[in-house]
């Protein structure tokens, strides 16, 4: 009987390809939606996820994501040092400073500050040395504004990128590029500079801190910490699960989830009525040969069997080249600014999501066999 379910699915090839292409297009858009919402969301908190030595991060109250930072006093670093089982603390900055070079071009960076003694802070480094940090006016630049948003345009169009030993200019000050990093762009196409606190300071001209990053002796301690850190009222202490989940938190109210949701709901939508629609057709065009079935011998619960097949082998198909297509996607913008995270997980809902179409198309079209009187269908044949 699975032969026959086959024959009669890739008889009618254009219903065949129809139902193939809605599952693949209904699971392509869920699965690319969801994976730049996901890519996006992480953004959110790229600071946590970048940086990862520390195990506590420290912030001032009002503070809940990179676009709503309050500085805290740089005392506050002492006071953190100072709590029991704290193996290290570090004081992080994070500005926006207007950045200028030497061909004119003008931007608003994001400056992140590199601890001194620890580099607690710093990016992957492409090219450069880390001692040469500690220069006046030192500061590693992210290679895609080096090579994109900063490189100069040549006469024969050509791209002149940021190099070692070019300067710019950070907040009106002499900043010379010693580095080329590698980081995790952010929302908006902006140039991202590191440098060491003490420089950070002298480009902003100011010594408040947005972060404070430490390490506790071991996992256990961690609660009693936190308890210490939250005894003073201007501060909040965060584990790091902790400080993404309020960072996504905060990024989720511009009502960004609602725009993928719908999204993700159209993927659904289309499943649901381009591959419902064709394979309910087909099913009506066999009604005769389901009837000459049940007039053999066959029961219902073998006819069950043979749509659900069909359905079975369209969504697997559909849902096969969809993930695929949506792979090939992200691969190709791997080393872009597009967002883009497939994690595990989410392969496994669109799996879910492919089987919840399979058995409602299963369903609509058994419902129909069912239902039919086999004898007269007969008459037709």
């Amino acid at each position: 009987m699975i032969k026959i379910s086959f024959k009669m699915l890739i008889g009618n090839k254009a219903a065949f390809l129809g139902m193939i292409f809605g599952i693949f297009l209904s699971i392509l858009l869920i699965s690319q939606q969801s994976a730049i919402y996901l890519g996006l969301l992480s953004r959110s908190y790229r600071i946590v996820t970048n940086i990862s030595l520390p195990d506590i991060w420290v912030i001032d109250p009002a503070t809940e994501g990179e676009d709503l930072i309050r500085s805290m006093p740089k005392a506050y670093l002492q006071y953190v040092r100072s709590i029991p089982n704290i193996e290290w603390a570090a004081a992080l900055h994070y500005l926006l400073l207007p950045l200028k070079t030497t061909s004119g071009k003008y931007n608003v960076a994001e400056v992140y500050g590199i601890d001194e003694q620890s580099l607690v802070g710093m990016p992957e480094l492409l090219e450069g040395n880390v001692d040469d940090l500690y220069r006046e006016g030192a500061v590693i630049i992210d290679s895609n504004s080096a090579e994109n948003l900063l490189a100069t345009t040549l006469p024969d169009g050509k791209k002149n990128p940021l190099k070692i030993g070019d300067e710019i200019e950070i907040n009106d000050a002499r900043a010379v590029i010693v580095g080329i990093g590698k980081t995790t762009p952010g929302f908006f196409p902006q140039p991202i500079i590191f440098a060491i606190n003490s420089q950070v300071e002298q480009f902003s001209g100011s010594n408040r801190i947005q972060y404070i990053a430490a390490k506790a002796r071991n996992n256990g301690d961690i609660p009693q910490i936190l308890q210490q850190i939250h005894s003073n009222k201007n501060l909040l202490g965060f584990t790091k699960k902790q400080l993404e989940s309020r960072m996504a938190d905060h990024f989720l109210k511009t009502g960004i989830l609602i725009n993928f949701g719908i999204s993700v709901l159209l993927g659904m939508i289309i499943g649901f009525s381009i591959t419902g629609q064709i394979f309910y057709i087909m099913t009506l065009q066999n009604l005769g040969y389901y009837a000459l079935i049940k007039a053999l011998g066959g029961t219902e619960k073998m006819i069950l069997k043979m749509i659900v097949f069909q359905a079975l082998v369209v969504s697997i198909i559909g849902y096969i080249l969809g993930t695929g297509v949506t792979l090939l996607w992200g691969f190709a913008i791997k080393n872009t600014t597009l967002a883009f995270e497939y994690p595990w997980t989410l392969l496994l809902i669109t799996a879910s999501l492919a089987i919840i179409i399979c058995c409602f198309i299963a369903f609509l079209s058994a419902r129909k066999v069912f239902k039919v009187d086999p004898h007269i269908l007969m008459v037709n044949l």
